[in-house]
């Protein structure tokens, strides 16, 4: 896990973003697995879903746009984009912000970024994954802490 963070860190660091918007960790929740493809009637359902130690960071790049980095489940840093989606800001307000993370013809998910009513910082990710190229169909939401997200980093206009 050090050799994650540090590569973490270094990606973080190389001017591929501008800003870092937030810093979220250990997400879970629910996914449930229809039964499709690889998985029987008996294998689909709701499963509950965790990634202890896994990180999402939401950074703006250095063109204005977005990406999504994050260690997985393998502990391995995926970049949204290098990874070959689409990152589109989708709302902002005060003290919330979202991005739509498309990979074309397999997911869709939704990042929110938000500070609750009573002051802690979370994030919200739902997923939706399906069609041919797809091995395992899987539709989830899964919650997590953020130890900041800087909402002051953020354009205005940004998701409006």
């Amino acid at each position: 896990m050090k050799l994650a963070s540090a590569l973490f860190l270094t990606l973080l660091s190389s001017g591929a973003c501008a800003a870092d918007i937030a810093s979220c960790s250990n997400p879970s929740g629910k996914g449930y697995y229809p039964e499709k493809g690889i998985i029987s009637a008996q294998d689909s359902g709701w499963e509950d879903e965790r990634i202890t130690n896994g990180i999402t960071k939401l950074v703006r790049q250095a063109d204005g746009g977005y990406d999504v980095l994050f260690v997985d489940v393998r502990n391995e840093i995926v970049s949204a984009l290098q990874d070959g989606a689409l990152v589109v800001p989708l709302n902002r307000g005060e003290d919330v912000f979202s991005v739509l993370v498309v990979y074309p013809g397999k997911t869709a998910e939704v990042y929110t970024f938000l500070r609750t009513t009573s002051g802690k910082l979370e994030y919200i990710h739902t997923l939706s994954r399906a069609g041919d190229s797809v091995f395992i169909s899987k539709a989830s939401v899964m919650r997590g802490d953020c130890a900041y997200i800087n909402f002051g980093a953020l354009p205005a206009e940004a998701g409006q």
